[in-house]
C-alpha cells in the first residue's frame, strides 16, 4: 500500500492539506517510510509521524521565501517561529546551514528547528556587531544592564 503520488497529493490539496491527509491516513508509520525512502527523502529514524508527514511533503518545496541576510535579522524565536509557520522541512533547513557553511552533528538533527534557529540568529547578532550596529534592543533606545554607563561630572 505504498504506491502513493505525493506529488500528485499536493496538487489536488495543495502542502497543507497533503501534510494533513498523510497525517490522518489509513497508512502506517512504516509505510510512510517506506515512501519517503523511495523518494530519497532524508528522516530521523525517531521522527514522529507528523514529522514524516511534512518532510514527505515540504522536501519537494522551497518553503523559505526570505535571504539569508533577511534571516540573519531575525531573532531565535522569530526563526523558530518562521520555520514553524511555514511548515520548513528538515532537509530545506539542511540546506541552509550548508549555504552559511554549517554543519550539524548527527545527534542534534532531532532537534534541527531549535538548531537552526539558535546559529542563524547568533550569526545575524555576530555580522551585526561586525558592522557596527547594535542590536535591536539599543535601536530601540534600550540599553543592556551589563554594559556599564559613564559617570558625569
Amino acid at each position: 500500500m505504498t504506491d502513493i503520488k505525493v506529488e500528485k497529493l499536493v496538487e489536488w490539496l495543495g502542502p497543507e492539506g497533503a501534510v494533513a491527509g498523510l497525517d490522518k491516513s489509513d497508512l502506517t508509520n512504516a509505510d510512510l517510510m517506506m515512501v519517503a525512502r523511495r523518494d530519497g527523502i532524508d528522516f530521523e529514524p525517531k521522527a514522529s509521524r507528523k514529522q514524516l508527514t511534512i518532510e514527505l511533503v515540504m522536501s519537494r518545496i522551497q518553503r523559505i521565501h526570505k535571504n539569508t541576510d533577511q534571516l540573519l535579522e531575525l531573532s531565535r524565536d522569530e526563526l523558530k517561529r518562521y520555520f514553524t509557520e511555514r511548515l520548513v522541512s528538515n532537509a530545506e533547513i539542511l540546506s541552509l546551514l550548508k549555504q552559511l557553511e554549517i554543519a550539524p552533528s548527527r545527534k542534534i538533527r532531532g532537534r534541527m528547528l531549535d538548531f537552526a534557529a539558535g546559529e542563524i540568529s547568533d550569526l545575524g547578532m555576530y555580522a551585526r556587531v561586525a558592522k557596527g550596529r547594535g542590536s535591536r534592543e539599543e535601536k530601540q533606545g534600550h540599553t543592556s544592564n551589563l554594559v556599564p554607563k559613564k559617570k558625569s561630572q
